[in-house]
């Protein structure tokens, strides 16, 4: 293997320790490297995760399941209906909580948009990572309708605090269907 002239130069010094993060591919702060390197050769890799471990599970422990709902929001900022959906769906079949079928079709509807939403953020920042701009502002244009039909139905862009055990918040504005007729529309031609 050949290695570069100025490398090679240096190869007999001391180690290099680099810190790499905290850093993480689909968020921010989650994750740092510590890599100790010989030349070229990675000598050593130590890893820290948990910088943004709030101790969720510890407030859980303490606090009634209708207000530990809004905690699964924050796990993951970009698919938090569907952290909602699985906590309340645990919890409700751990209660044999029945749930209306409407409010059923509501949380499926908006859970499979937050999934969508997810990965337009996915294929914006993927796109950016590799170097092009334009997937980027395609895929938060996308994802920017699916935002505005939620904070029309939540009253909230992020964070939305929606689905509830036994149910949802409160129903559906009266123009949704129509929203959301519109809005799929829009995203089978964008993406």
């Amino acid at each position: 293997m050949q290695v570069h002239q100025q490398v090679s130069e240096y190869s007999d010094a001391i180690d290099l320790m680099v810190n790499m993060g905290p850093q993480h591919p689909s968020t921010h702060g989650v994750f740092r490297l510590v890599i100790w390197v010989d030349g070229e050769r990675i000598v050593k890799v130590e890893p820290h995760i948990g910088y943004l471990h709030r101790g969720s599970e510890k407030i859980c422990e303490s606090e009634q399941y209708s207000q530990i709902v809004t905690l699964f929001d924050r796990l993951d900022y970009v698919g938090n209906l569907n952290n909602e959906l699985a906590f309340c769906l645990a919890v409700e079949k751990l209660t044999e909580t029945v749930v209306p079928e409407r409010a059923e079709y509501i949380r499926v509807i908006l859970c499979e948009l937050n999934r969508i939403a997810s990965h337009m953020l996915f294929y914006g920042v993927y796109g950016l990572d590799a170097g092009a701009t334009t997937p980027m502002l395609y895929g938060f244009r996308e994802r920017e309708r699916v935002q505005e039909l939620f904070e029309s139905v939540t009253g909230a862009r992020m964070m939305h605090n929606y689905i509830r055990i036994g149910g949802v918040k409160e129903d559906v504005p009266d123009d949704f269907d129509e929203n959301v007729l519109v809005l799929l529309d829009h995203l089978k031609k964008g993406i």
